[in-house]
């Protein structure tokens, strides 16, 4: 009886417990909040990449036609670097004919695209596929290869040859053309960017989305004048916009002026102009999607763009080892406007940490200084820039912690003159924020041996000159050595005579005298030689055994290290 008592009890308890748990409300999640100068990014971030540029590209013309249902018109250019204009000029026609981009080689079609093609053929019953560019960038025989796979007939190539300019402009014929035969309305926009190589056509692809979105053709400019074949369409077309994207480095006035330029989205450089290009489209309405793309080579926009701007996408660009402050501002600017990223293209163009830094990773430090080969001196300034995603920095000697500071993203962190132990020194810096992702750098260095808090080591066997001064190692400078049978004497000297020398000879802009140490005690002294440290007029000798014994060094390099160095430095040159 007490036992059932005891239950019975027990069970009332439960069942009290069990309603008294369920009247009490879940505190809200703090949000986590973000000094004034974290530059936020954490996008919900995903990849699409192939094992190669071509592989990428049906990668990503899957991703725009999944099951390849309606295609009835595919694009071809040749993916090789030295037909890129081509490919760039193409991505018009994504627009003209809501068809994907495939890229070959200019001698065949890989695996790859083998495949993808068999696949649209079977998908669908009428396919046509223009080729862009002329036979020297796609060969008669891959042409011929492609129309074994998707019919002879189907194949027309519009382009038999002519420039870049030419070919841009030949596109967008086809737009117009297109749009006449689909009574589709093309914008009355036309989109001009640099086309020459110097530019990598960075400025171009970021229009390159506009273009895949409204139906606005991109043509080219030079930075000084516009081709007749750019200036022409832009007459027939007579836009009431024309874009110029890029800064007068890229563009200068007077093209601007000449091609009629309305407005001119314009970065710093290309992950800036391309910032300014979405921000542009965003503000005209043309692109307006919460996903962004992001690309780091040209090869990868190629085809990302196309696919980005049918979705109605911008594309950004990046650098391979992290994401640029230009790109990393805007989209922590964007706040829910942006909340997701497709990466166009594999590791090699956009490496897994840039990956995980458009996710919220903080990005991988840089130990600015120290930061000359694997040396360190009596001391060393410690430096370290951060990038995106960082609030915090800790400097770790070996498992110490020797320092933190809070910090800007894109910002440079000084931790000071730090002492370096005989032994050497391994340095950790972890950057950190306050969502608890942390990223790392590890450098090790060994503790250099020289003669006097200020001086020269030239150490024969790496080929290279460092340069010490108040007991920190400034900078190691590569250098050329005595040749065979004229070898670089080992001795101790001292610089007591510096000249100007004439830029275009022997030695180069600068020269600094060496003075050879003899006798010891009191009486040592140092003697004029013949010996030097100076530039040189054969540039591509450095890192090699060249010399009459002089120690030759870059025309730059001897000009930067020349004022720094006092009458009086002792050199030591060594095995």
């Amino acid at each position: 009886m007490r036992r059932d008592g005891n239950m019975k009890v027990l069970a009332r308890w439960f069942v009290f417990v069990i309603m008294l748990a369920s009247l009490v409300i879940p505190a809200p999640a703090m949000a986590v909040e973000w000094p004034a100068g974290g530059v936020r990014v954490a996008l919900d971030a995903r990849r699409i990449s192939g094992s190669d540029r071509y592989g990428t590209s049906v990668a990503i013309a899957r991703e725009g036609f999944p099951g390849w249902a309606g295609v009835s018109h595919v694009v071809i250019a040749s993916g090789e670097t030295r037909a890129l204009p081509d490919a760039v000029a193409a991505g018009g026609l994504v627009w003209a004919y809501d068809a994907p981009l495939l890229l070959v080689r200019g001698t065949g079609v890989p695996q790859a695209v083998r495949v993808a093609l068999q696949e649209i053929r079977s998908a669908n019953s009428t396919v046509t596929v223009t080729i862009v560019g002329g036979t020297a960038a796609v060969s008669q025989a891959c042409a011929n290869e492609i129309g074994v796979i998707m019919g002879q007939d189907s194949v027309v190539r519009p382009f038999s040859g002519g420039d870049r300019y030419t070919t841009a402009a030949g596109v967008a014929a086809l737009m117009r053309a297109a749009a006449a035969e689909t009574s589709r309305d093309m914008a009355p926009v036309a989109l001009v960017a640099n086309g020459t190589n110097a530019f990598g056509f960075y400025d171009a692809l970021a229009l390159s989305a506009v273009s895949a979105r409204i139906g606005a053709p991109v043509l080219f400019v030079t930075k000084t004048t516009v081709p007749t074949a750019t200036r022409s369409m832009l007459t027939s077309l007579a836009p009431a916009d024309v874009v110029v994207a890029g800064s007068a480095a890229a563009v200068n006035a007077d093209v601007y002026s000449a091609v009629h330029g309305t407005v001119r989205p314009a970065g710093a450089d290309r992950y800036g102009t391309a910032v300014e290009v979405a921000r542009l489209a965003r503000s005209r309405g043309w692109l307006d999607s919460a996903t962004i793309g992001v690309a780091g080579s040209v090869i990868d926009a190629v085809c990302g763009a196309g696919v980005a701007g049918r979705a109605g996408s911008a594309v950004l660009f990046s650098e391979a080892w992290r994401l640029s402050g230009s790109p990393a501002r805007y989209l922590a600017g964007m706040g829910s406007a942006v909340t997701s990223a497709t990466v166009y293209g594999g590791a090699p163009a956009v490496s897994e940490a840039v990956f995980a830094q458009i996710g919220g990773a903080p990005a991988t430090p840089v130990l600015l200084a120290p930061a000359s080969g694997n040396y360190v001196a009596k001391y060393a300034n410690v430096k370290v820039q951060t990038g995106v995603n960082t609030t915090q920095v800790d400097l770790y000697a070996g498992e110490s912690l020797v320092g933190t500071a809070s910090v800007n993203s894109f910002g440079v962190v000084d931790f000071g003159k730090r002492a370096m132990p005989a032994t050497g020194i391994t340095f950790k810096v972890v950057a950190s924020n306050p969502d608890g992702k942390s990223a790392a750098r590890t450098a090790t260095y060994k503790r250099l041996s020289y003669p006097a808090s200020t001086s020269i080591v030239i150490d024969k066997s790496d080929f290279k000159l460092y340069w010490v001064k108040g007991d920190v190692l400034i900078k190691a400078y590569p250098i050329a050595i005595g040749r065979v049978g004229m070898e670089t004497p080992v001795a101790t000297w001292k610089i007591l005579a510096k000249y100007q020398t004439d830029p275009s000879g022997v030695y180069g802009p600068r020269k600094m005298r060496l003075f050879r140490k003899t006798g010891t005690g009191t009486s040592t002294k140092y003697v004029y030689t013949a010996y030097g440290i100076h530039g040189t007029n054969e540039p591509w000798v450095i890192g090699t055994k060249a010399s009459h014994g002089c120690i030759r060094m870059y025309n730059a390099d001897v000009t930067e290290l020349w004022p720094q160095v006092p009458l009086g430095t002792v050199v030591q040159t060594r095995e």
